[in-house]
């Protein structure tokens, strides 16, 4: 049986990026991976670049850098439980092209989202079918029905 996969987090930035994207060979649509990290977040690793004494380029798995703690509370129950999660980089800022602001990485999540049944819950107050005016607009049941038919002039 196959997953239904749908976008989870659309695009989520990597925080403490942890490598020189320019270097990296990194590039948009390459598969990450999201693993629990012992101090609690969860960090995306992915294939990346990197040299062996400078020259011979090889190709391993890198830490890239962690999700923020939103995006780390969602994510976290999906990874306890060994559910099938997709994730891709969607969008690359390397230092050369940064300017003044920091590099990015920007990666999405999709998956079941069965395993995200806790967050998906909406609180009663800003249910779709809650009055907008805060009163109860409900006729008790002993009202008499409305009348039908043309208005008096």
């Amino acid at each position: 049986m196959r997953d239904v996969l749908e976008p989870i987090l659309p695009v989520v930035p990597v925080e403490g990026i942890a490598l020189h994207i320019g270097r990296s060979g990194l590039s948009m649509g390459d598969p990450c991976e999201a693993q629990l990290l012992p101090d609690g977040h969860v960090g995306i690793f992915a294939r990346v670049r990197q040299r062996f004494l400078g020259l011979i380029p090889l190709w391993r798995q890198g830490y890239l850098g962690h999700v923020g703690p939103v995006a780390g509370q969602v994510l976290t129950p999906a990874l306890l439980d060994g559910a099938t999660l997709r994730l891709r980089v969607v969008q690359l800022t390397p230092e050369h092209l940064a300017g003044a602001g920091m590099p990015e990485i920007l990666i999405s999540v999709w998956g079941d989202t069965r395993w995200l049944a806790p967050f998906l819950a909406v609180p009663p107050a800003f249910a779709p079918d809650a009055p907008e005016d805060g009163f109860d607009n409900t006729t008790p049941d002993d009202a008499p029905p409305a009348r039908s038919g043309r208005r008096a002039r």
